[in-house]
């Protein structure tokens, strides 16, 4: 769902308040609402979440497992106006600590994330199977 006809550069979504807990992503300067997510999507998200995290420290990784909390800035079309927000995410630990004081988005100058899960919905099969698919993959990130 489409809110706004406004179009966003990255630096304005970043900044972007509505005053309500809507999640948005940016897709082509254009803000999206995310659905809120059922009940068993979440406790997939968590799962793998929480089994990253586990295995990250079982092997001494200085790596770390996020949840819905990084945005990753993403080409569409040619232009980068677009910011995703995977379900779960395995980054550096150096790569989050830089992000701790500022937005949490991995910038197109950055380094990819290690890993990216975007648990599928029935409502986001194309979106997640094949459009976000291309954004990871022109982004380098090694595993989607």
């Amino acid at each position: 769902m489409t809110v706004t006809t406004q179009r966003f550069t990255i630096d304005d979504y970043l900044t972007y308040e509505d005053g309500t807990d809507t999640r948005y992503e940016l897709v082509n300067g254009e803000l999206i609402a995310m659905a809120q997510p059922k009940g068993r999507h979440g406790t997939i998200a968590e799962f793998l979440n929480d089994t990253f995290r586990a295995e990250i420290k079982r092997l001494g990784r200085d790596w770390t497992a996020k949840q819905m909390a990084v945005d990753i800035q993403s080409p569409r079309g040619g232009r980068w106006d677009t910011a995703r927000i995977p379900d779960v995410m395995v980054l550096s630990l150096d790569q989050w600590r830089s992000l701790r004081d500022q937005e949490a988005v991995i910038r197109l100058n950055d380094p990819p994330p290690f890993l990216v899960v975007e648990v599928v919905s029935d409502s986001t099969t194309i979106t997640d199977y094949r459009t976000k698919r291309a954004e990871y993959n022109v982004l380098n990130i090694p595993e989607y």
